[in-house]
């Protein structure tokens, strides 16, 4: 009896992996497990974040797919009376090697940032 699994691989990439050698599927699965754990890593264990040594004080930090969520206090840099500033929630991800950062606001609402 066939079972048909539901799936969002390409049909055409699923008739090239059937013909790959016992070898070659090991590669990739290593390849792929590889590629997840880098997706799922937060930040902070996938390399130097802005917040070491910089003008940013962590507090919080949640998880929610891809993404990395954290409050922070920042450090404007002016020697102002209000220092630090915040704190604020910035959202990190990785894409193409290298970390990126967008700035949320005073408030982390996941269920409007995910239909963004």
């Amino acid at each position: 009896m066939n079972y048909i699994r539901k799936t969002v691989i390409p049909k055409a990439l699923r008739d090239l992996l059937k013909e790959e050698d016992l070898s070659t599927l090991y590669e990739i699965r290593d390849l792929l497990s590889d590629m997840i754990s880098m997706r799922e890593a937060p930040l902070s264990k996938i390399g130097p974040t802005r917040d070491r040594g910089s003008n940013r004080e962590v507090i919080e930090e949640r998880h929610s797919g891809t993404m990395t969520f954290r409050l922070e206090r920042v450090s404007c840099g002016k020697n102002c009376k209000g220092c630090p500033h915040g704190p604020y929630w910035y959202g990190y991800w990785r894409e193409g090697g290298k970390t990126r950062s967008k700035y949320i606001g005073k408030n982390l609402n996941l269920q409007r940032l995910k239909k963004e």
